[in-house]
């Protein structure tokens, strides 16, 4: 009874993938088997994570998703097995229809799966096929098949070997089939991945934009280019895999707490009005040392554009955004219905990246790069205070970006110094910086006129080059009035702070 029971479960199981991967491809419903290998990836230890991307490369993800196979068919098993226990046709439809229900409820919560059409497609055919192929009503799978095989014989002759040959086919063949789909899954999901591989990596374009005039001209050679290449942007997630996502089959939510109140799929956001500005992102993770920054030209939507502010219900005192990956973040109802708070869509001219948040982030500059949630799926209004995921690691609720200014290079002209760079404060801008050698008098430097309030601003300055000189700094004021700091503070909990100095060997 133990095998015959997980044959009929496995063969109930593909039977109700074929209408269920129909719907998928057809209606752009989410896959209950991409749901649960999601969710495997995700929770699986690091270093095992590691070894099995290492081990397997892009046969990884096709690999969880027959983990997701295994999880539908052991939800199938039991109450095909329970049901075993009764011999009569409708005693037996009652259990499976009866057990049936906590599986689904289970498997919809646990792994995180809202699709009526998406379950109805799968559980319906796949809870038929169990009832028609189990023990006692047609036994389409019993373990004696000499019979099948004697019906067999009768059209193409009898012989003992003949005989040998169709008893192993017919014994083999459910086995084969059931083999077969589960490789026909996997292979589906290898190249579905590469897919959407190429169209997250490969963006289309979005919109069209020039760099500001003069802005090549503007400290060539002292200060780095005022726009960030997309494949130089800097790139930071906290996943061992970042999320491949299908624009057909995505959906961005808009919530009240677990009530939807209104969906909106990629087309829909493309159809949209879209907003272009400059702005930059810099990550919590730098050091005085690092450069973890990047400015971009975007191309989103204003949240007030996506759900009206009154829609939020009294009481409100966050709006939370949620990736696919489960990483989250919330703002001030204030700052995330702001002009500042933006959907991008698109960076640079282009969709886009996967790397970057395809096909939707949240773009937020005046904080680390930690709060501008990529590889959006929802957004939702709170009424208690959120705990994102850095927080949950001990980070600032409000990390706001301290102001800061590199130095990005020095160059020795008769007999001064050129220099240069850029300085950033977030969403409260540059007014200010100053350059100076060896503790020397500060010397207001010249800055490249403001291009975009949410943007790191450029600046070049020159000094007298005294003989021996060792060292060079800079420091910003932002536009509230104030200097950046003059000690060097701890990167945890609200990101590095301090002066910025270079060591000279001209």
């Amino acid at each position: 009874m133990l095998k015959k029971t997980i044959r009929d479960s496995s063969v109930a199981t593909l039977i109700g993938l074929i209408p269920h991967y129909l719907s998928f491809y057809l209606a752009g419903t989410p896959l209950l088997t991409e749901s649960i290998a999601e969710w495997i990836m995700k929770n699986t230890p690091s270093a095992w994570a590691l070894w099995l991307l290492e081990a397997m490369g892009p046969w990884a993800k096709p690999f969880a998703v027959t983990g997701g196979l295994f999880v539908l068919g052991f939800c199938l098993w039991i109450p095909s097995m329970l049901s075993y226990w009764r011999n009569r046709k409708y005693e037996r439809f009652v259990i499976l229809a009866v057990l049936a229900i906590p599986a689904i409820l289970m498997i919809h919560r646990f792994f995180d799966y809202h699709s009526a059409l998406g379950s109805w497609t799968f559980w319906a055919p796949a809870l038929i096929t169990l009832f028609l192929v189990g023990k006692p009503h047609l036994e389409l799978l019993d373990e004696d098949w000499g019979e099948a095989s004697e019906y067999a014989m009768q059209f193409i002759g009898k012989g003992k070997p003949r005989r040998a040959f169709m008893k192993f086919a017919a014994k083999a063949a459910v086995p084969a089939v059931m083999g077969g789909g589960v490789a026909l899954v996997a292979f589906e999901s290898y190249v579905r991945e590469m897919v959407r591989a190429k169209r997250a990596s490969s963006p289309v374009s979005l919109f069209s934009f020039e760099p500001p005039a003069g802005a090549a001209e503007f400290a060539p050679g002292l200060a780095r280019p005022w726009l960030t290449p997309v494949e130089k942007f800097y790139r930071m997630s906290k996943n061992a895999v970042d999320p491949m996502i299908d624009p057909r089959a995505w959906r961005l939510e808009i919530k009240s707490g677990d009530r939807v109140i209104r969906a909106y799929t990629y087309d829909e956001l493309l159809a949209m009005k879209r907003e272009i500005r400059p702005a930059t992102l810099r990550c919590i993770s730098n050091t005085l040392e690092s450069d973890l920054m990047g400015n971009a030209v975007w191309a989103g939507i204003p949240l007030a554009q996506l759900v009206d502010r009154a829609q939020a219900p009294p009481g409100t005192v966050a709006v939370v955004f949620e990736g696919v990956d489960g990483h989250g973040d919330s703002l001030p109802v204030d700052d995330a219905f702001g002009e500042e708070t933006f959907l991008a869509l698109g960076m640079n001219g282009g969709t886009l990246r996967r790397e970057h948040g395809f096909p939707a982030r949240m773009l937020c500059p005046r904080y680390y790069g930690f709060k501008n949630i990529k590889w959006l799926k929802e957004i939702r209004f709170v009424s208690e205070p959120y705990e994102g995921t850095y927080q949950r690691m001990g980070y600032a609720r409000d990390a706001v970006v301290h102001t800061m200014c590199a130095i990005d290079g020095v160059r020795k002209e008769g007999g001064r110094l050129l220099v240069g760079g850029v300085a950033f404060a977030g969403s409260r801008g540059i007014q200010k910086v100053q350059v100076r050698v060896d503790g020397g008098e500060w010397t207001d430097a010249e800055l490249e006129p403001t291009i975009s309030r949410y943007s790191w601003t450029r600046y070049r300055g020159s000094l007298a080059a005294a003989p021996g000189t060792k060292q060079i700094e800079a420091r910003a004021m932002a536009g509230d009035g104030a200097w950046q700091a003059e000690r060097e503070t701890p990167m945890f909990p609200d990101g590095v702070a301090g002066p910025t100095i270079r060591k000279l060997s001209i």
